[in-house]
């Protein structure tokens, strides 16, 4: 007899030499991921909010009833329009109402599950353009770093504003936690305020460093996190590119003396959103206490794709989605590690290794 889906397990766990990490169902998040540096050094690096599981939390989205760690979000952004647009931007309909998509708020299935592979998946609604979506979770077993995969399978061809949604922890003190980019195209600010949020940043600007941001009262600095300042950004970092001995993003955990990497193909994924969260919202679940940062590599403006579109002139207004072919699955790897001192030739991974199949 097959056990009752209420009681069916809801979480699964990767361990291996050098880490250790859960995936949890709904949503499909990962977090916590601890990496393993030394017999001294276990960094917990994947942000889990801190109202999963109390009662409250019932109420919420399923995006961020048990919010934690890395998830895909397919298709990717918000699914309501922000009222201070600018108004050459054009409105759009999205086609549904789930923030980040069907897959963020609902429950996937197991696959498989053992301690290096975990192998996901989840149905979307017959009218929905998407038919399925897979999500395959891997360990390096000599390394702290974590291969993950996502596959679409769309019913017909389109377009689709789609990315990654990794949210990582930053522990105090404030300014423990340096920002490194690769090579980029420069810093774009969100259009318009945070809604109910406190922003310092100009809205719809052009930066080119991090640490000198143009911000409502001069150069902000975003480089080193968490901050002092309360605050709610949304960054986009337009044509990231890898080094050839650096990741296109890390953290330094300047306490830890360790740094987390994250690659991805950024054919796919040509941008990364930063959404830095710090303090900044004081609404119910966040409680002016929430402090997070999500480096998203998107295929998107900003989360705005799915609701409005900016006028042609707009920098990013090229950023137009993915292209799914009806019926062709539509692949994409990445990867997660850690590591100390110089870069690891071993955890940088080949673009020719990961070209779409």
């Amino acid at each position: 007899m097959s056990m009752p889906d209420a009681l069916t397990p809801q979480m699964w766990r990767l361990e291996w030499q050098f880490g250790s990490a859960e995936v949890q169902a709904l949503g499909a998040m990962l977090g916590p991921l601890h990496f393993r540096l030394d017999a001294e050094r276990d960094l917990q690096v994947m942000h889990v909010a801190s109202w999963a599981g109390t009662i409250n939390s019932l109420g919420l989205p399923g995006v961020l009833r048990r919010m934690r760690g890395e998830w895909p979000c397919v298709p990717f952004g918000r699914a309501d329009l922000p009222a201070d647009l600018p108004s050459e931007w054009t409105a759009r309909s999205p086609e549904d109402g789930w923030p980040h998509g069907y897959g963020a708020n609902h429950r996937w299935h197991c696959e498989h599950a053992s301690s290096d592979r975990i192998c996901l998946s989840i149905d979307y609604p017959d009218d929905s353009p998407i038919a399925r979506i897979e999500r395959h979770l891997q360990v390096i077993p000599d390394a702290p770093a974590l291969d993950l995969e996502l596959v679409i399978w769309p019913r017909r061809s389109l377009r689709l504003p789609a990315g990654l949604h990794p949210t990582f922890r930053l522990p105090y003190p404030s300014g423990r936690v340096k920002v490194e980019l690769g090579r980029h195209d420069g810093i774009f600010s969100y259009p318009s305020g945070s809604a109910g949020a406190i922003s310092r940043l100009l809205p719809d600007t052009r930066s080119e460093r991090l640490d000198a941001l143009a911000g409502i009262q001069g150069p902000l600095d975003l480089s080193h996190l968490p901050l002092r300042e309360d605050g709610e950004e949304l960054l986009q970092v337009r044509a990231m590119q890898a080094g050839p001995d650096a990741a296109p993003f890390s953290l330094h955990y300047l306490d830890y003396d360790a740094r987390v990497g994250m690659w991805w193909d950024t054919r796919q994924f040509p941008d990364l959103m930063l959404w830095l969260s710090n303090r900044g919202r004081p609404e119910f679940p966040w409680q002016g206490r929430h402090v997070a940062l999500g480096a998203e590599p998107v295929n998107s403006v900003f989360d705005l794709s799915r609701v409005a579109h900016p006028p042609a002139a707009h920098p990013l207004a090229d950023r137009q989605g993915i292209t799914l072919q009806a019926g062709q699955p539509w692949r994409t790897r990445y990867r997660i590690a850690a590591w100390s001192g110089a870069l690891p030739a071993r955890l940088a991974p080949l673009l020719t290794d990961w070209s779409p199949t």
